[in-house]
């Protein structure tokens, strides 16, 4: 049966040291036979081995868009899948842009690649990765179907995520199930249709209680962080209702801020959700587990 797995739960970039600690995005998708990872915030090659996930046996990486957050170790995960006994191709697809993030990656990493391919006998890496890229210069609403196949079908809708134009949300269908994630984005009405009668949506989640704590604890940025946030996240109690819109069969929160308890307590982001979303609902933790 299809399996969600959430990885990574923090919005934005730091690893905070005190308290209960959360990685950045990424998630985990187990269905029609695949295994599928959506963004790869740093720690997401030791958050797959934590879920029981055997990093050769991925078949499929997905990046909403490139803010640190979502892709810093989408090249480290390769290589890491690699040296750890990759021998079948990873298909990676993302917006426009994704050919250059992975030929830097490549370019870092040359002197090591080609060490271990000459000394160790290993497959190229770059032989086993297949780059898709999609979305090109895409400024509407347009739905992207960037694969589809007799048993899995993945679209793609730009959101609204200033200032990073190509940002999507991305839904899987497969397996008699669609699970809708909805990526970095404002409070976006057009996202209610993408992920009508998804089985699950993965909506990102900002608590008002909480911003003052996260620019509290980014000691290198001005008021331009607190304006980012406002124009480029959802509130919980706006993703809720966009998902009671949708008629959703269960919502779940990731891209969390703030992702910590004694910030913002299971009870307050409840107190958000409930007036406005009747389904079933699921507040994200790193490593939480669902299965569809």
């Amino acid at each position: 049966m299809p399996t969600l797995t959430l990885l990574g739960t923090k919005g934005g970039p730091s690893l905070r040291e005190e308290g209960p600690s959360f990685l950045p995005t990424s998630n985990h998708l187990a269905i029609a036979g695949r295994s599928i990872v959506v963004d790869c915030g740093i720690g997401v090659s030791a958050a797959l081995v934590r879920a029981g996930v055997a990093l050769p046996q991925i078949t499929d990486i997905f990046i909403t868009h490139y803010h640190s957050d979502h892709v810093l170790e989408l090249g480290g995960l390769l290589h890491t899948a690699w040296t750890s006994g990759l021998k079948t191709p990873i298909h990676v697809y993302g917006p426009v842009g994704l050919t250059d993030v992975m030929n830097g990656f490549y370019a870092m990493m040359s002197y090591d690649i080609h060490l271990r391919i000459a000394d160790e006998g290993r497959v190229p890496l770059m032989d086993l990765i297949h780059l898709h890229e999609f979305g090109a210069n895409a400024q509407d609403r347009a739905i992207h179907n960037i694969l589809e196949n007799p048993d899995l079908k993945v679209e793609a809708m730009r959101v609204e995520h200033p200032p990073v134009t190509q940002t999507y949300a991305l839904k899987f269908s497969g397996n008699g199930r669609v699970i809708t994630f909805g990526s970095d984005t404002a409070a976006l009405s057009e996202l209610a249709e993408f992920a009508r009668h998804s089985d699950v949506l993965v909506h990102e989640a900002m608590h008002e209680k909480g911003i003052a704590f996260v620019l509290s604890k980014t000691r290198n940025a001005d008021d331009r962080l607190r304006q980012h946030l406002l124009a480029s996240h959802t509130f919980a109690a706006d993703a809720a209702a966009l998902a009671q819109r949708a008629q959703v069969k269960r919502l779940v929160f990731n891209h969390l801020l703030p992702p910590e308890r004694h910030v913002c307590s299971d009870a307050d982001w409840h107190q958000e959700v409930t007036p406005h979303f009747d389904g079933p609902f699921d507040l994200g933790y790193d490593g939480l587990k669902i299965t569809l």
